[in-house]
Order: structure tokens, then C-alpha cells, then sequence
């Protein structure tokens, strides 16, 4: 974008931006890690033409590179971030660093120019467009709410998906909220499972309680009404579960020879955090961690695990499965698969282990070295093929690379991830409908 319409973008939104913020900014916080803070301002959801916009800042506790020129830092972004809710898509309109109170940086573009992608999971657009869409729902859908919930104090009441949009209703003004309110993570939903409940689906648990006296919804579970059979009807946005075609997971089984490439990657960045979301363990990665596919850079976000495993060779099923969640710029997915079998124990999987919370929650800081070569095979012979998210909501287009040499786990690792979740969390095996599954 040249120099002249960045100058005159830049004064036309910071006035608008600066303006809205001094007289209603009611800004909460989102989420924050040992890196940044998440919040985003209240005041500034709106929607209009089917899209939901909302002003959100990134505070960083050290400064950042921009992407764009190396010799500038900021330690504070402002951003327009407008989402797509139905879809569950979102784009970056306007985008503000600062170095303390400087600007250093400012872009942006139309709306109507915008790439709305699918948020990476657990990042912040991610836990951003979970947080608005959850108060954007169709008024029947708040109305019903509103008579099934009894009326609370509001500084007593977590804001969960349910009374956030009935303070929404309530409320036609948020700025009458007080502006310190701290908005709960959005992507933080302690569940407890049924002892008892072991299946294979990464979302059956039928009986959700909440944790220590705080109500989470639980909006799928891999059993019950709320397991993998019934995710495409939970929500519109989760349609693809049931319609869709290139659906994930499968079993291999007849494949076609083709000249893959070998995976070529950097893999030198440690695991910073691990998290129990109750659906599964995840552990995300520090920046760096890079894998090139179909000539395109794909970063790697996190790692989670399954059990047993959701993809199956030949139709057989490993104890356990990791899956190496990777996002190119505009969002793409691309994941390496990992099987596990029973035998001697694993490095990694023990570094792990050691810090594994046993409660659903906020992502707690690794204190020991974690590397994703430790908890992958040094043969990186792999089958791929085209398929989706194995969670609602089943988004498709994702590259799987499932590698064919498993590692090893031995039996008291596995059965600890199994006592921690309480549950089985693998989606059943989908059909392939025509794909081809190349080695």
C-alpha cells in the first residue's frame, strides 16, 4: 500500500478511533499469557450487514518485530477486526502499533477488499470472534435464554456464551457496564467428564459440571447428545459435520504411489504452554517452529492428542495419536499426524506429563524444554490427503500428513492422559467419498 493512502487511512481512523475510545471505550480483557494481553472494547461491537466488527488491543510484555520492517517495534497493537459469525470467518481491516504511545505503523483496507479466513484455533482472532459471536446470536435465540435464566448480579456472573447474550438483551447499553469488568477467557471452559465415560469421539461427554462454582456452556461433548453424531446439529456454523465430504478422520487403506516431496522444516522452538481444555491436552509452540508444503511456509501453532487414535491404518487403531496443528499466513491448516504405540516410554511425552493439568483451564507456562522433533519419528515417510478439522466445526481444505513410522508411549503415559480427560476423545472414521489417500 503506498505511503500517501496509508497517511490518509491512518488519519481518518485513528480520529475515529480515538474519538470512540475517549468517550466509551469499555475495554475487557479476553485472555493473557506469558507473552501479551488480549482485550477488546465493548463499546465498539456492532453489527451491520450480516458482519460483526469490534476494535480489540494486543498488549505485548516485549517488544515486537513488525512483519513488514525490521526496524520497527511496537509493544502495543490496535486492530479492526470484523467476523463473519455464521461462517465463522474473520478479516483484519485496520491494523495500529505503538511503542509506548508512539505510533510506529498503521494500515488498512475496505471491508469489502478483505479476506475473511477461518481463525487458527486458540489464537487471539480465534478466541476474539468466539467472544463477539457469542453475543451476536438471533434474538429468538436470546429471548429463550432469557426466560430459561433466572436474573443475577452481574459482578457475581462468569460471562459465558448464555449470559453474555442475556445481558445483551437486558442491556441495550454496554457502556452503563463499569469499564474495569474482566470478561472471562472465552477459551477456558473447565468440563468435567464422567469417570465412566470412555468412547471413541474427541467430544463425547455427556455430563458437563461446572468447576468450582462457575458455569461454563459446553457447546459439544464426544458423547451423548452432544457427541460427533449430533455435532452438525448443535449449531448452524457446525453444518459441515453432517453435509460435508472431505470430512477427517479416515482410514488408510488403499492408496495411490505419487512423487510426495520430503517435509522440510525448522523445528528449534520449544513448546511454550500447556493447556487441558477438556477436550484434549495441547501444548503450543513458541514463533519459529516452520514447515514448507506446496512451496508455502506453514508455521506450527500447537500440538494436541487423541485416544485412541482418530485415523486408523488398515483399520487399525494406535492408543494414541498427536496432531501438529500448522497455519500459513492466510490461515490454511496443514496437519502432521503422529501414531503412538505401547511400548517404551516417551521423552517428550514425559516432559509433557510432568506439567499435564489434571482440570480444564487457562494455559499454564512450560518450565522445561519441549521440542516437537521429540515427540516426532525421524522417518518422515507420510500417506496425505485432503480433509477437515476432526472438531466442530469440521472446517475443510486441511492438508493431513499422517507419517507412517509410529513412536512408542509406554502404558502409564497413556493411561494418564486417558485419567486426565476422563474420557475417550476420538471422532469416529469418516467415509472418503472419492478421495484418494497418496504415499
Amino acid at each position: 500500500m503506498k505511503l500517501a493512502a496509508l497517511k490518509i487511512i491512518y488519519f481518518l481512523f485513528m480520529g475515529l478511533a480515538f474519538t470512540g475510545e475517549s468517550l466509551a471505550a469499555n475495554w475487557v480483557k479476553l485472555s493473557e499469557n506469558g507473552t501479551s494481553k488480549l482485550l477488546i472494547d465493548k463499546q465498539s461491537i456492532l453489527e451491520k450487514d450480516q458482519l460483526t466488527r469490534a476494535w480489540v488491543k494486543v498488549e505485548y510484555k516485549k517488544a515486537q518485530i513488525n512483519s513488514e520492517s525490521a526496524d520497527k517495534a511496537y509493544n502495543l497493537s490496535k486492530l479492526l477486526w470484523y467476523f463473519d459469525c455464521p461462517a465463522q470467518k474473520s478479516a483484519t481491516t485496520q491494523v495500529f502499533q505503538y511503542m509506548n504511545a508512539e505510533t510506529v505503523f498503521s494500515a488498512g483496507i475496505d471491508v469489502k477488499a478483505a479476506e475473511f479466513i477461518e481463525p487458527v484455533p486458540e489464537t487471539d482472532l480465534d478466541r476474539a470472534m468466539r467472544y463477539v459471536c457469542s453475543r451476536a446470536q438471533p434474538k429468538n435465540q436470546h429471548e429463550t435464554k432469557l426466560a430459561n435464566k433466572p436474573s443475577e448480579n452481574k459482578s457475581q456472573t462468569p460471562i459465558t456464551k448464555e449470559n453474555a447474550t442475556a445481558e445483551a438483551e437486558k442491556k441495550p447499553a454496554p457502556a452503563a457496564e463499569p469499564a474495569a469488568t474482566e470478561a472471562k477467557p472465552v477459551e477456558s471452559k473447565p468440563v468435567e467428564a464422567k469417570p465412566e465415560a470412555v468412547k471413541a469421539d474427541p467430544e463425547k461427554t455427556t455430563v458437563i459440571k461446572p468447576s468450582k462454582g462457575k458455569a461454563y456452556a459446553a457447546h459439544w461433548t464426544y458423547e451423548g447428545k452432544e457427541g460427533p453424531e449430533y455435532w452438525g446439529k448443535l449449531q448452524p456454523e457446525f453444518a459441515t459435520c453432517d453435509i460435508g465430504q472431505n470430512q477427517s478422520p479416515v482410514n488408510i487403506d488403499a492408496t495411490i504411489d505419487a512423487p510426495l516431496k520430503t517435509l522440510k522444516g525448522i523445528q528449534k522452538m520449544p513448546a511454550k504452554e500447556i493447556v487441558n481444555n477438556g477436550h484434549t491436552i495441547q501444548a503450543n509452540f513458541k514463533e519459529g517452529n516452520m514447515l514448507l508444503l506446496d512451496d508455502t511456509p506453514f508455521q506450527m501453532k500447537q500440538v494436541h492428542f487423541h485416544t485412541p487414535s482418530e485415523n486408523t491404518i488398515k483399520g487399525k487403531p494406535y492408543p494414541l495419536e498427536a496432531h501438529f496443528v500448522h497455519a500459513d499466513k492466510k490461515g490454511n491448516l496443514a496437519v502432521i499426524a503422529v501414531m503412538y504405540k505401547e511400548g517404551k516410554a516417551n521423552l517428550g511425552l514425559e516432559k509433557l506429563w510432568s506439567q499435564m493439568p489434571k482440570e480444564a483451564g487457562a494455559p499454564i507456562p512450560l518450565n522445561i524444554k519441549v521440542s516437537a522433533s521429540e515427540l516426532m519419528p525421524e522417518n518422515r515417510d507420510y500417506y496425505r490427503f485432503s480433509g477437515s478439522l476432526t472438531t466442530p466445526p469440521c472446517t475443510e481444505g486441511v492438508r493431513w500428513l499422517v507419517l507412517k513410522t509410529p513412536l512408542t508411549a509406554s502404558k502409564e503415559q497413556i493411561t494418564a492422559f486417558e485419567e486426565v480427560l476422563h474420557h475417550h476423545n476420538n471422532r469416529p472414521v469418516q467415509p472418503l467419498n472419492g478421495r484418494v489417500v497418496l504415499e
